[in-house]
């Protein structure tokens, strides 16, 4: 009696088993489109006769905008923008409207501009001056001059026009803040 009631338990597991493994077998969404619309591609470049069609529809809803420059929903015109005559610049920020240039910042400022050395957007001499700050940093703490090198070469990089001018007025940078302002 008992090998009759252990063949029926196998014959149940069996067949649970194999009703779960047909279920768990269909893999299909593995490869399956997410979508039944085809992927196509788009092209940044457009035809002449497109782009023409854009331009007028550009033209007529910019004619749209509000006379005082803010934007109409479905323009393609920018806001007008004002500085925000709130804002304050922070007390230490060095340079026009902030914190004075001190004399030894004035110093190397001026020994860059003898160099004719300049930082790229740098019109408030923020750059200049924070790398300085930083290589005077560094070198209170022994740091590597091959990593100082590269940092200063990073933020004189924008404004050279290759790899050798870059280090050349990195060189120039890190003498100039060494020998006026640290």
């Amino acid at each position: 009696m008992m090998r009759k009631f252990f063949g029926l338990g196998v014959m149940v597991a069996g067949l649970a088993l194999a009703g779960g493994l047909t279920a768990c077998s269909d893999d299909s969404t593995a490869s399956a489109p997410i979508t039944s619309d085809p992927v196509t591609t788009t092209s940044m470049y457009s035809s002449p006769s497109s782009s023409a069609a854009k331009s007028s529809e550009s033209e007529i809803e910019s004619s749209k905008a509000a006379s005082d420059g803010t934007k109409v929903s479905g323009s393609t015109t920018l806001p007008a923008t004002a500085p925000n005559s709130g804002t304050k610049v922070p007390e230490n920020f060095p340079g026009p409207g902030g914190e004075p240039v001190s004399n030894k910042g004035k110093k190397y400022l001026q020994a860059l501009k003898d160099q004719n050395i300049s930082f790229a957007g740098d019109s408030d001499n923020s750059v200049a001056l924070n790398s300085a700050e930083y290589v005077c940093a560094q070198q209170s703490k022994g740091a590597d001059p091959t990593t100082v090198k590269a940092f200063v070469t990073a933020m004189i990089g924008p404004s050279s026009k290759n790899v050798a001018e870059a280090n050349s007025k990195a060189d120039k940078v890190i003498k100039a803040a060494r020998d006026n302002y640290c």
